[in-house]
């Protein structure tokens, strides 16, 4: 660790922002929240822009630079001032000046809002009570499972809870080999996109692992389960005649990882519409408990009917609350994001998507897993993983995928 950082703009892209859907904001390299240093970046927001009243997690200090920021019951913030609030203060609406405003924002805790009620004084959070408490649930199946019951909970709000999805010996198995990997080096898996923004977003204390069926063998039973690629198949169904692996993960989020930017997994693909039938769709299986306090999943069920820059409010969220083997199926194009680890351990799962077999899937499997290791496996897998080709000639379409104008199967012929 540093005992020293700077923070400036330059070479620092800006992206919208997610929590209102205008604006920007810059994220600084080396203010991400790891290795001991705040969170760091810049606002910037349009002239006249609202946000509703909020709090956030942790104590946040603002330095105003540019504009008006009016706050309701404050007053108006203009640049040269510092303002500082405390974690889960709530307070708001705020407004910009007409020249509009920005801010630096520094916190030790992720300080992304969270909407809370206009009639609340305030939300006081602490380690075993996290902003969002779950108003609903998402229906949860027992062996033997429903498919059909499954498949419309899926398609309609947009999730499921699979119980015991997996055996304690086939939990056992998968936890050691991933053990056994990540022990080779402390710093594998942490991200390194190339891209501050996205690593960000990938989360610095979370460790995640692609290339699965290459590192760890006992997980290609999961990327090539039956049941979860037939539902795949069906779901996906009404858009494609296959599917491919569109990821397959490991994400260990470990202890202090703050909640994860909430997203919809089809922002990959920018220019695809939301259709009844989804284009990709995702199930975690939790290979440690998901409780509260170590960030279960956060989904928002029906999200995936709403407009553009919709966000859930906070009585919106389902909670994925799993024992060890248990799975939650949902829509790739659902709002969610992991929660924060407040627990001192860390929260380990198999994150699996599979997306229409004429998308550019997220893992380039072709480079994560070597040919040699791809002609052992089993031939479902090796068509997940793009050895089979997409084809639609049946509905007056074409072929994709092809191998020298043929089956890609055959690239894994020996020769």
């Amino acid at each position: 660790m540093k005992d020293a950082a700077r923070f400036n703009l330059e070479g620092v892209e800006p992206f919208v922002d997610p929590t209102t859907g205008s604006g920007n904001i810059f994220l600084m390299p080396e203010g991400m929240g790891s290795d001991g240093k705040p969170f760091v970046f810049l606002v910037q927001d349009p002239p006249h822009k609202t946000r509703p009243r909020h709090y956030h997690h942790g104590d946040v200090l603002y330095v105003y630079t540019h504009g008006e920021h009016h706050i309701e019951g404050e007053g108006v913030y203009r640049a040269g001032d510092l303002r500082w609030t405390r974690a889960g203060h709530a307070y708001g609406p705020e407004t910009t000046g007409p020249e509009g405003g920005s801010w630096w924002v520094i916190s030790y805790s992720d300080p992304l809002p969270v909407d809370v009620g206009q009639d609340d004084d305030a939300i006081h959070t602490s380690k075993n009570e996290p902003p969002f408490q779950s108003a609903h649930g998402l229906p949860t199946f027992e062996r033997p499972y429903d498919w059909k019951a499954i498949d419309q909970a899926v398609t309609g709000e947009g999730g499921a809870i699979l119980v015991g999805l997996l055996t304690k010996d086939e939990l056992d198995a998968v936890n050691s080999d991933i053990d056994g990997y990540i022990a080779r080096d402390g710093k594998i898996g942490l991200p390194q996109s190339g891209s501050p923004t996205y690593d960000a977003f990938l989360g610095a204390r979370t460790v995640r692992l692609h290339g699965l069926a290459e590192k760890t063998p006992s997980t290609r039973s999961l990327l090539a389960h039956p049941d979860l690629v037939a539902w795949a198949e069906r779901v996906i169904g009404p858009n494609a005649t296959s599917v491919l692996l569109n990821a397959g993960e490991l994400i260990q989020i470990g202890p202090g990882e703050p909640a994860q930017y909430l997203h919809r997994d089809t922002d990959s693909w920018l220019s695809l519409p939301r259709k009844e039938a989804p284009v990709l769709v995702n199930a975690i299986i939790a290979l440690d408990p998901f409780t509260l306090e170590n960030g279960a999943t956060y989904i928002s069920p029906g999200s995936w009917r709403w407009e553009p820059g919709r966000q859930p409010k906070s009585d919106e969220f389902a909670r994925a609350l799993m024992s060890a083997g248990d799975a939650v199926l949902f829509r790739g194009d659902l709002i969610h994001g992991g929660g924060e680890n407040a627990s001192d351990t860390p929260r380990r799962a198999i994150s699996i998507s599979y997306c229409a077999g004429w998308l550019r899937p997220v893992e380039n499997s072709f480079l994560n897993v070597p040919r040699d290791t791809a002609r052992t496996l089993e031939p479902r897998l090796q068509a997940l993983l793009g050895y089979a080709p997409h084809d639609a000639v049946a509905k007056r379409g074409g072929m994709i995928g092809l191998f020298e104008n043929g089956d890609p199967a055959r690239a894994l012929e020996n020769t």
